[in-house]
């Protein structure tokens, strides 16, 4: 059965009573404002939205919509214009980014709890609706942070990239709990997002997960350190490339060549002892890379 909501109201230069019906139900309203004419139609009907606005506050628009799909919502900024848009029959997402075009928001549904599920309560599902780098309330990153850990993959990521957004301290703790994720694109979302916040905080964050049981995680976490720039990003390689295997001793040589200065080529010819005669190639051949491409810029300068 469809759930339909309907709200009407003509506004004059003296208060009027108005009905807004809501289901069924009759409730008094009043509206003060010049002439003008807004109405709102909402309907959900197996799973599909249809919407029908004139005229109406993006606000009410929201609010109704939030209703409807038993969402929370949570907002970062005022919600003060006027929305006119008629569709049919479409899912919620498709129909919020025909709203909000080029503005931000987030959908999260709810998740629903399993018998294998350490949740004691499901995650809700909230509609958090911000401006393109507005700082979000604190609220949000404990938010972001539980999806990260309870949510099923898609949402893991997503969240991530919310906290990338954020890039507050905060927003680095939590991410550092995605290290420890059994999934490795969860793992490598959390490393790509600190590497692109960077900072003291994300460099000791992902050089945290270089000390892990797993092989597969130092070497991933050893590659997002090529990413963060600062000092110490060396210095944390350099520990890499006395890793017992020899995956994650490559995958140090990797990034330094990435890095490519002159003290990483320093710590990349230790390389040149290394006991694997495949670490000690790639070593070789990193550094003849980063010679000939000073010596490349060296005869073609940038103009």
């Amino acid at each position: 059965m469809a759930a339909t909501l309907t709200k009407c109201s003509r506004s004059m230069s003296f208060k009027l009573w108005v009905g807004l019906l809501i289901i069924g139900s009759l409730v008094p309203h009043v509206v003060e404002a010049e002439e003008q004419v807004s109405e709102l139609r909402l309907s959900v009907d197996e799973g599909l939205v249809s919407l029908m606005a004139h005229d109406v506050p993006l606000q009410d628009v929201m609010r109704e919509i939030a209703v409807q799909h038993e969402l929370r919502l949570v907002q970062h900024r005022p919600l003060d214009r006027l929305v006119n848009i008629e569709i049919e029959r479409q899912p919620l997402p498709d129909l919020l980014d025909a709203i909000f075009e080029d503005e931000s928001y987030q959908l999260y549904r709810p998740v629903a709890k399993d018998d294998n599920s350490n949740m004691d309560e499901p995650i809700p599902g909230a509609l958090w609706i911000f401006s393109e780098g507005s700082v979000l309330a604190p609220a949000a990153t404990l938010y972001f942070e539980v999806v990260v850990q309870e949510g099923d993959v898609g949402e893991k990521r997503e969240a991530i990239q919310n906290l990338r957004r954020l890039g507050t301290p905060e927003a680095v703790q939590a991410l550092s709990l995605a290290l420890g994720d059994d999934d490795p694109r969860v793992r490598r979302a959390a490393l790509e997002a600190l590497s692109q916040i960077g900072g003291d905080e994300a460099l000791a964050a992902i050089a945290s997960a270089s000390a892990h049981d797993d092989a597969r995680v130092r070497a991933d976490a050893t590659h997002a350190l090529a990413m963060v720039d600062g000092y110490s990003s060396v210095e944390y390689l350099n520990l890499a490339l006395h890793d017992e295997s020899p995956m994650v001793r490559s995958a140090a040589i990797d990034s330094l060549g990435d890095i490519g200065d002159e003290r990483s080529i320093a710590v990349i010819q230790q390389a040149l002892q290394d006991p694997d005669p495949a670490v000690r190639e790639r070593a070789l051949e990193v550094i003849n890379e980063i010679n000939d491409d000073a010596a490349f810029r060296a005869l073609y300068p940038p103009e």
